[in-house]
């Protein structure tokens, strides 16, 4: 019975979701503008996301993040939620960097498109430089990226190693590193269970942002340790 409830939910889930993002699609070509794109991301659709999932948020930081500063969002990963949570959580405009994968997914794929998210191909080096300068590009005009940078979700719900790219990324923007550290959603939709779902809190603890003089002095491996550390402690 709790299966069956579940995967109702999970249909009321992306039901939800496509048609957030067909409104975004259509207000979009409408207003010839990728705003919209934004807007029902973070004000129509996350909302709904975090109450059908029972996510109840405490959010602790968002004072640390200053104005005109250019920044890389840096957070566990260990649930599909994280996504909404951060949305809801981080007062910026997020472009989230993700997995080229996703784009062939019907309806999804044109979102991501559409809202400037950047597609990482993790098979081909060149390529995956080439999105990585697209992310810095947007950096330089104002916008912050957001990246998981385990690179993946965890199947255990505890932080893995860092992968570089986004520190080479922080480099050559010259952009401060948010850590953030999301504590809840693996026991709400584990990454390792789809089918499992249980109602609770969520706490996101919004760190102190990290200097580019801070990190640049340091060896690439000395930079994804710190970061890590930084996550762990908040």
């Amino acid at each position: 019975m709790r299966i069956f409830l579940t995967i109702i939910l999970l249909i009321i889930f992306g039901a939800w979701a496509v048609i957030c993002i067909v409104l975004s699609l259509i207000t979009s070509l409408l207003f010839f503008s990728k705003e919209p794109t934004f807007y029902f991301a973070q004000k129509i659709w996350t909302p709904v996301a975090l109450f059908l999932m029972g996510a109840k948020l405490k959010i602790t930081g968002a004072e640390n993040i200053k104005p005109n500063l250019p920044y890389i969002v840096m957070s566990n990963h260990t649930s599909y939620l994280d996504i909404p949570v951060l949305l809801k959580s981080v007062p910026l405009r997020l472009h989230f960097i993700a997995k080229k994968e996703l784009r062939v997914i019907p309806f999804l794929g044109w979102y991501l498109m559409l809202s400037d998210t950047i597609l990482i191909d993790r098979k081909n080096t060149t390529k995956a430089k080439e999105s990585l300068s697209r992310a810095g590009q947007l950096i330089n005009k104002g916008r912050h990226v957001a990246i998981y940078p385990e690179g993946t979700t965890s199947k255990t719900g505890k932080l893995n190693s860092l992968k570089k790219g986004g520190f080479y990324l922080a480099e050559d923007a010259k952009a401060y590193i948010i850590p953030v550290h999301i504590k809840g959603t693996y026991d709400i939709w584990p990454s390792a269970n789809k089918l499992k779902i249980k109602p609770g809190q969520v706490d996101v603890v919004i760190g102190n942002p990290i200097s580019p003089d801070e990190l640049n002095n340091l060896p690439m491996d000395q930079r994804t340790e710190l970061v890590r550390q930084k996550i762990l402690e908040l």
